[in-house]
Formats: structure tokens, C-alpha cells, sequence
């Protein structure tokens, strides 16, 4: 539902003079009781009226009541879980943006959570955030005005909700009690199932997304960005014309142009996006130039593409977001390859037609990758697999960790286990425990049997020192390598792929057979689309 964030001045403390004397004069203090009286029943009455919201400074509790002097001409709709840290900063850049641009922009605020089908809701952080979510819808219906200030109270406990929002609904002239029997019943549910409709529509899925004017919005959810967001819808409003001149930064990219998938745009976007560099000069560098190895040695880079961002970086208003990824060298700054892992090697001995898997063994992308390397194998007999694997930590005191859990680690142990003694049925193996990955425990042994592995040999190595050296030694690897998110695949041992490219047998097949078109079966084309999108591509990590 939408509604108009009215604009409100402040109301400053008042002067006044002394009255003239009253008495003496009949007519005079029959009007002043008349007066006083009236002033009494306002008061009283008074106390049942709805206020209208504070001005947003929650210290002072001053009431404006000042109308709007200006008309709406943009809409912010924007998509949170309530509960969601990302949706929670999202909500506090808004009302920057609402508050600095007045009567001008329009929020309409939706939320990502799924109906039961039994008359509830489900969202990814429990039962409190669908309460607080159903709190919001029923404040959007019943106090409009007053949402964005309760926000402004709230976002602050984000975490606990459910012990601030009474004080936070009082503080800002809200009935609790309304609230209260509105979000409880079936009039909350009504409210929030409708408000999910749009929701929907869209196919809203994660926290925050937002929409402006009724198309998406390609940037951060910052107030910088979204101002600037607005201002290419009004431009002529008095906040865009004073807006400050971005800063100037200038990026160079060292990159070998012969490597098909060295692609810099996505992370360009990024730049731009994200983190509003809008005013970037690129510099394109190929790596086997005199000043590409130069650069090289400088930075000690072990792939490309490689982001070495000048000193006005430092200058950017993101520098305080994008600092913490960048390594600094001399009066340089270096995008670490941690954050962003390179895609081709520069030391690493070319080995044509191989892949390499790196997965978390309870990861659903990784799980799907490795049935999409049985398909892609089955395929294209020509290309040679070289195993799996696997992302994990090893912890001070020589145990391990891994994301999904203890169950994670010891099927990783075994997995590690059968690339030692059966290496070329791990493929088979995978395939049969991904029926039912999650409950690998208790079917790995069925799923040996079946393909011919000895379950006493994988026992012994997976819970002995052994596999323990192992999975040690894969930890190593994929650190070395910058992996760390699953899957991740290594082709002809110098090119890392994303989990981007193993979200199907034909993406696949399309890399691999335009590095090498005449392998058998490069004719073919295999299940699953050729394209995909970041959030289908996936990976864990």
C-alpha cells in the first residue's frame, strides 16, 4: 500500500508578551471563560485524535502539522524482510532520501514472505520478523504518516523487535492496542497478504530490492545512490540541482585478452552500482606487455583480471565500504584477490581438457554441479576429470569446519577418502548420495556399495589420520587458489570458473568446447539452458 510521506518543518519554541489586564471589563472576561472552557474540551478530546508524525527528530516529541507544499513525482518501492540487516540499512537510506527530498518522493513499502497456505506466513528469519511484518502493514493502514518515523525507532533493535516496538509505536503517536489487535487477527493477515502481491508479481526474493517509478533500480541501496536515483527522475527539484560532482577515480585492469571468460564487466557494473563509482576511467592492460608484467611484479599478482585502484579512491564517498577488500601497495590499491579470485592462473602449467571440482559436500549448488559433471563427462568423453575438491577450514586444535555443519566435514572425509582409492568412481558415488545429500550419514554406505567402493577402507581413512591429512591438503589447495565458494571449477588447471558456469551441463559444454571445438561431442547440446543468471548460477561461500 501506498502512501504520501508529507513534508514537515519544525515547529520552533514560541515567544510571547505579557496580556493587558483583563479584569475591569465584563464583556472581556465572559469571552475568557468562554475561551477557557473551549480550550479545555479541545484539550480533552484531543487525546483521541490520531497525531500526525513527528518531524523525525524522536529527541524533540514536537508535532508539525504543516501540509505538504509539494506534489509527489517519484515513488520508491522498496522490498525488505523486516528482520533482514541489509533491508534494516535499506529503510534507514530511504528516509534520508524521503526527508531530503520532501513531498516529492513516495515510499510504498512491501515484504518478502510466503503464505502457508494455511492462513500463516513463513520468511527466512522465523515467526518474530512475519509478527513484525504483519505490525508494519497493519501501522501502513491505520497510522500512514507515522511508518516512517516507527522505523526510524525500531531499525536500531532490529535483532529484537519484538521487545522495542511498543516503545517505538508510543513514541511516535501510534496505539499499540490497535496495533496490537490488528496484526493478531484476520485483519493483519488480509493486509499483509495483499501487500505481498506485489511482492510476488515481481518475484521479489531477496532483502532489500527496491523500484523506482515502477521499473528497478540498478544501485546500491545507499542514500547517495539513491538520490541519485530520484534525480534522474525529477531533475529539476532544488535537492538534485545542489547535488555534489562525483569523484573522479581511475582503475587499472591487468588481463591476459586471449582468456574467453576474463569478462570485467560484471565487476565493472559492480563498481558503478554498488559502490556509485560512476565516474570511473579504466585503463585496460594486457598482462604479457612490458607494463603489464611490471605491474605484475609490483602487486605479486597470481591471476587476472587483477583491479588496482589510483589513490582517489581514498577521495570516494564508498571508500569506507570498498576499503576493507582493497590491499594497499605504495600509492595504489589493489583489488584482493580474496574477495575478487582471479579466472586465469598466470604461473600454473596448462593441462588441456581438465576439470577440477571444488565443492562444500552438503551445498545444493555444489551437489547440482556434480551431477552436472556426470552429464557434461558422460557427454564429452574426451575431457578428462580430475576429481573433486573440497572447501573447508581446519581449526586451530587440527579439527575441521565446514558451512554445513559436522555432517559437512565428516562427508567431505569420506569423499576425500574415495579420490584416494577410488578415484574414478567418486563421480557415481555423488550422484547416488545427491538423492539425498543432506542425510549422507546414513545412506553413504548404500551409495558405496552400489558402486563397488570398500565401506570398511573409507571408514578406516575417513576417521584416522589419513583423511584428516587429506582434507587438509584440499584446504591448502583451494586456499592457495583463492576458493572459497562452491562450486568452483578448474579447467585445464590455469582457468576458474564460478558456479555460474556449472549451473548446467550445456553452460558447461559451452566453455569448455570453445577452448576446444573439435572434442567429440562438442556437436551436442546438453540439458539445461546456455545462459543462466547470477542467482540461478548460486554457490555457497
Amino acid at each position: 500500500m501506498k502512501y504520501k510521506k508529507e513534508k514537515h518543518a519544525t515547529r520552533g519554541h514560541a515567544t510571547t508578551t505579557a496580556p493587558k489586564s483583563l479584569f475591569g471589563n465584563p464583556l472581556t472576561i465572559a469571552l475568557g471563560l468562554i475561551v477557557i472552557v473551549l480550550l479545555a474540551y479541545i484539550g480533552y478530546n484531543s487525546m483521541n485524535i490520531r497525531l500526525p508524525p513527528p518531524n523525525g527528530n524522536s529527541d524533540t516529541g514536537i508535532i508539525d502539522q504543516t501540509p505538504p507544499t509539494k506534489q509527489a513525482k517519484a515513488t520508491i518501492e522498496l522490498f525488505v524482510m523486516s528482520k533482514c540487516p541489509y533491508g534494516v540499512q535499506a529503510e534507514t537510506a530511504v528516509k534520508k532520501v524521503i526527508d531530503k527530498f520532501g513531498g516529492e518522493v513516495n515510499l510504498s513499502l512491501h515484504f518478502i514472505v510466503s503464505e502457508t497456505g494455511t492462513g500463516g506466513f513463513s520468511s527466512l528469519h522465523g515467526d518474530t520478523e512475519v509478527a513484525e511484518d504483519l505490525r508494519q502493514v497493519c501501522i501502513i493502514k491505520h497510522y500512514p504518516q507515522n511508518l516512517i518515523s516507527y522505523l526510524s525507532c525500531i531499525t536500531p533493535g532490529y535483532p529484537n523487535f519484538e521487545n522495542v516496538w511498543e516503545n517505538c509505536a508510543t513514541q511516535n503517536h501510534i496505539d499499540a492496542n490497535v496495533i496490537k489487535s490488528c496484526s493478531t487477527g484476520s485483519e493483519g493477515a488480509s493486509l499483509l497478504s495483499d501487500n505481498i502481491k506485489r511482492t510476488d508479481e515481481l518475484n521479489v526474493q531477496s532483502s532489500p530490492i527496491i523500484y523506482l517509478n515502477g521499473n528497478a533500480f540498478g544501485g546500491s541501496a545507499t542514500e547517495n545512490s539513491i538520490t541519485k536515483g530520484i534525480c534522474a527522475i525529477i531533475p529539476g527539484s532544488d535537492t538534485c540541482k545542489n547535488l555534489p560532482p562525483d569523484v573522479a577515480v581511475g582503475l587499472t585492469i591487468v588481463n591476459d585478452k586471449s582468456c574467453m571468460i576474463c569478462d570485467t564487466s560484471q565487476i565493472l557494473s559492480v563498481l558503478n552500482g554498488q559502490f556509485e563509482m560512476t565516474n570511473l576511467t579504466v585503463r585496460n592492460i594486457e598482462y604479457s606487455s612490458n607494463e603489464g608484467k611490471a605491474l605484475i611484479k609490483e602487486f605479486n599478482l597470481t591471476g587476472v583480471p587483477a583491479y588496482i585502484f589510483d589513490a582517489s579512491i581514498k577521495k570516494h564517498q564508498s571508500y569506507d565500504s570498498i576499503g576493507r577488500y582493497l590491499l594497499n601497495v605504495s600509492d595504489s590499491y589493489l583489488l584482493n584477490p580474496q574477495a575478487v579470485p582471479p579466472v586465469k592462473l598466470l604461473n600454473a602449467v596448462e593441462s588441456n581438457n581438465t576439470i577440477v571440482l571444488f565443492v562444500m559436500s552438503h551445498c545444493p549448488y555444489g551437489v547440482r554441479a556434480e551431477n552436472n559433471t556426470k552429464a557434461l563427462l558422460d557427454a564429452l568423453p574426451d575431457v578428462k576429470f580430475g576429481g573433486l575438491r573440497f572447501i573447508a577450514t581446519q581449526n586451530p586444535d587440527g579439527s575441521f569446519s565446514s558451512m554445513h555443519g559436522a555432517d559437512e566435514v565428516a562427508e567431505d572425509l569420506r569423499q576425500v577418502c574415495i579420490m584416494r582409492y577410488y578415484p574414478a568412481k567418486i563421480v557415481d558415488y555423488t550422484v547416488c548420495i545427491s538423492a539425498d545429500y543432506a542425510n549422507s550419514g546414513n545412506i553413504w554406505q548404500n551409495c558405496s556399495n552400489q558402486n563397488g567402493i570398500d565401506t570398511n577402507k573409507i571408514q578406516t581413512c575417513a576417521t584416522g589420520d589419513e583423511g584428516k591429512t587429506l582434507l587438509k591438503d584440499n584446504i591448502a589447495l583451494a586456499s592457495s587458489l583463492g576458493v572459497g565458494s562452491s562450486p568452483t571449477i578448474l579447467l585445464n588447471n590455469n582457468t576458474l570458473l564460478s558456479g555460474y558456469y556449472a549451473a548446467s551441463p550445456e553452460l558447461m559444454r559451452q566453455v569448455i568446447c570453445g577452448y576446444s571445438p573439435t572434442l567429440t561431442g562438442c556437436n551436442k547440446t546438453l540439458s539445461g539452458s546456455g545462459v543462466t543468471t547470477p542467482a540461478s548460477g548460486g554457490g555457497c561461500g
